[in-house]
C-alpha cells in the first residue's frame, strides 16, 4: 500500500476535516495559553477579554450585542477570544498541527485581518471615532513577539 506523500495528505486533511468542525468546536483561550502565554497575557490585559464587561448590564444577554461582544457565548466563552478571530481551534490546536502551518491554516486556522475585524467594527458601531485598523490593530497585538521566538 502506497504511503500518502506529505502535500497530498494535507490536501486530503484540508478537504474532509473541516467538514468535521462545527461552530461549537471551540476549545477556549485556556487551550490557546499553554503554548501561547504571552499572547494569552497580551490578549488578557486587553479590550477584547472584557467585551461583554463593557455593554451595558441590560444588553449582556442580548444576542444582537452579543454576536460581537461575546461570539462564543454559547461554549461558555465570555468577551471575544482568540476562536472568535482566528476560527474554532478543535481541529487546529494540537501542538503536532500547529507546528505545520499549512496544516493548521487547511484545519481551520485563520490569520485574522482587516476584513476580520470590519466583521464587527463597523461604521454602525457606537463608538466615539470612527475604527482605523491601522490604528487600532497595534493595541492588541500579540503575534510579533511571538514570531520572533521571544
Amino acid at each position: 500500500m502506497p504511503v500518502l506523500a506529505p502535500v497530498r495528505l494535507t490536501l486530503v486533511c484540508a478537504l474532509a476535516l473541516p467538514a468535521l468542525a462545527l461552530a461549537g468546536d471551540r476549545v477556549g483561550p485556556e487551550t490557546c495559553k499553554a503554548c501561547h502565554p504571552a499572547a494569552y497575557a497580551r490578549w488578557r490585559a486587553g479590550p477584547h477579554a472584557r467585551a461583554r464587561e463593557t455593554l451595558p448590564e441590560k444588553s449582556r444577554e442580548d444576542r444582537r450585542c452579543l454576536s460581537c461582544h461575546a461570539p462564543d457565548a454559547a461554549d461558555g466563552i465570555s468577551g471575544v477570544s482568540c476562536e472568535a478571530c482566528h476560527g474554532p481551534g478543535a481541529l487546529y490546536a494540537a501542538s503536532y498541527v500547529m507546528r505545520d502551518p499549512e496544516l493548521s491554516h487547511a484545519l481551520g486556522l485563520v490569520d485574522p485581518g482587516e476584513k476580520t475585524c470590519s466583521a464587527c467594527h463597523t461604521d454602525s458601531t457606537p463608538s466615539l471615532e470612527r475604527f482605523d485598523a491601522k490604528k487600532k490593530l497595534p493595541l492588541i497585538e500579540h503575534w510579533v513577539d511571538e514570531r520572533k521566538g521571544r
